[in-house]
């Protein structure tokens, strides 16, 4: 089985038993952001991840994005200055969730720190893709963002 299935842009989101909008981070001094849960974390201990989490009910995927963001950066993001990447999902779901994976630069400098897991801050997409416990869906992220020339 494919550890990762990029997901037609057209899929309802309906289709999954829950979505996730989860963001690759460039800060105001041009380093990638990502978080790292610490070894007694419940799900997935010592990965390194990019920034996101679950849709709630009557959210928009955006909505979502920007509300995890704020909660776990305490981050102010404009929704213009939000890129869309693509949409995957994993095989430790079974494929079942969908992940829609954004960017965002942050060049007003409104992250004011990391509420939730250790942050790690990386100079190049190669430098954070050697770490060892890397999300697979974090490095397609950063992969997808190299591509796009939007991280370097």
């Amino acid at each position: 089985m494919e550890k990762i299935r990029v997901i037609d842009a057209n899929t309802p989101s309906d289709k999954f038993s829950a979505n996730l909008a989860d963001c690759v981070i460039l800060t105001k001094n041009n380093r990638l952001l990502m978080q790292q849960r610490p070894d007694n974390w419940k799900n997935h201990a010592g990965v390194l991840n990019i920034f996101g989490g679950h849709i709630e009910k009557g959210e928009t995927i955006q909505d979502g994005l920007i509300r995890e963001l704020r909660e776990e950066l305490g981050a102010v993001v404009k929704p213009k200055d939000v890129t869309f990447i693509g949409t995957i999902t994993e095989d430790w779901t079974n494929h079942t969730e969908a992940v829609h994976i954004h960017f965002w630069h942050d060049k007003e400098g409104t992250i004011t720190g990391c509420y939730e897991c250790e942050a790690i801050e990386y100079n190049s997409a190669e430098e954070a893709l050697k770490h060892p416990k890397i999300m697979d869906y974090a490095a397609w992220a950063l992969n997808q963002c190299k591509t796009l020339n939007l991280i370097p």
